[in-house]
């Protein structure tokens, strides 16, 4: 089924919402980290500490959403969200120091949470029944369009203009990307405008909803609810990684250039990751789809453990980008196998606001390893080990839920 109209409008929105409060917020935050550790003088621990304390903001600006988001809050929520992201984002360029950066830091990762992946998916499920994977998986992928796109550019105006002049760029691009939502998201359920989902109906959803709601009677499973929680950690930990990409080549005897070379490609793999996976499952179902991925990022990390050369290097961070699609669509498409479409709404805030600590901390700690030990290959391990572990916890979900199922 096509997705055109107002569906595709609302699909529009939600692409610049993740490109913006994720895109540009996280995963090009890692051109910062040098210059800014050089110019006052501390660590790129103390650094990357920006953005683990944004993104831990981020996790529980999520949190409210279900609690503030209504068709009388969409509206004010968007335009005070996006205000606020923009001027502290903006502001960082007037830090005398990095303690004042911390601040802001956590104002900017709460106006991007509230718009982030809890809302947008939120929306995307009443908007959509048919494609609902698809669209989903293209939402998200817009992160990585957004860190592909703009990492290049960034990376120049830090170059000519310095990090304080990057930041005010940012803040100008956040404001264009969440235009299309303040302008054109007409409201959080369609049946509020006398619309029907794409693939649906008017009436009140019921039991032929979808496969998705077929266990929407069933209690929560608290052994495969601390195994989603698991998978989320581990998986959105490895996306803090990449921000380290220019640390990484620079340790390998490699420019400036080789490094966001290879955010580039890791942010062009996010993207079209994320669209493929969501195209996968569709065909051959999440657990053997997320099984592929996690093969392929560990196949990833091996090659930056055991090759240094500047093309293999952006291949291997080209594949390793597949991680993004893991963290997103593979949590989201996992948490609705696993719970229901019912009871996706009581499970998937605290499992995404899991991840984000998860991505939030490793930033910093990914930083303070290299602090240490003054390289990355400790970090590469352990997170190959992390990754490997992904298959444990994929195959226990889905023997657990075919065991209750059975049941």
């Amino acid at each position: 089924m096509k997705i055109t109209g107002k569906h595709l409008l609302v699909l529009v929105a939600m692409c610049g919402l993740l490109a913006s409060g994720v895109g540009l917020v996280t995963n090009v935050s890692g051109l910062f980290f040098t210059p800014v550790a050089e110019e006052f003088g501390v660590g790129k621990g103390a650094a990357s500490l920006m953005a683990t304390i944004c993104n831990i903001a981020f996790a529980f600006g999520g949190m409210f959403v279900p609690r503030i988001l209504s068709e009388k809050t969409l509206k004010p929520l968007l335009i005070g969200a996006t205000a606020t992201l923009a001027a502290s984002t903006a502001a960082l360029c007037l830090c005398p120091g990095i303690m004042p950066m911390y601040a802001l830091c956590v104002l900017r990762g709460v106006a991007a949470g509230l718009l982030g992946f809890v809302f947008v998916t939120t929306v995307l499920n009443n908007w959509f029944v048919a494609n609902i994977g698809l669209a989903t998986s293209i939402a998200m992928g817009c992160s990585g369009i957004a860190g592909a796109a703009f990492s290049p550019v960034v990376s120049g105006v830090i170059g000519s203009a310095g990090w304080r002049g990057g930041f005010v760029l940012v803040g100008i691009l956040t404001v264009i990307l969440n235009l299309p939502a303040i302008l054109f998201l007409p409201s959080v359920d369609p049946k509020a405008k006398g619309l029907a989902p794409l693939g649906g109906s008017l009436e009140p959803r019921g039991e032929k909803r979808g496969e998705a709601d077929a266990g929407k009677a069933q209690p929560i499973d608290g052994l495969v609810f601390a195994a989603v929680l698991g998978y989320a950690l581990l998986c959105s930990a490895a996306t803090a990684l990449p921000q380290h990409f220019p640390g990484l080549a620079e340790t390998y005897a490699l420019d400036a250039a080789a490094g966001a070379t290879m955010l580039s490609a890791c942010m062009a793999a996010n993207t079209a990751g994320k669209i493929l996976l969501g195209a996968l499952i569709d065909r051959i179902g999440t657990k053997i789809s997320v099984l592929i991925y996690t093969a392929l990022v560990a196949l990833a990390l091996v090659m930056l453990l055991l090759v240094r050369g500047p093309i293999i290097i952006v291949v291997a961070a080209a594949l390793f980008g597949l991680c993004y699609a893991l963290a997103t669509v593979g949590i989201s498409m996992l948490t609705r196998d696993a719970f229901g479409l019912e009871n996706y709404g009581k499970t998937y805030p605290t499992i995404s606001l899991v991840g984000n600590i998860a991505n939030a901390a490793f930033a910093s700690i990914v930083g303070f390893m290299f602090d240490f030990s003054g390289g990355y290959t400790s970090t590469l391990i352990m997170f190959l080990v992390m990754i490997v572990a992904l298959v444990a916890i994929v195959m226990f979900v889905y023997a657990r839920r075919g065991a209750t199922a059975a049941a």
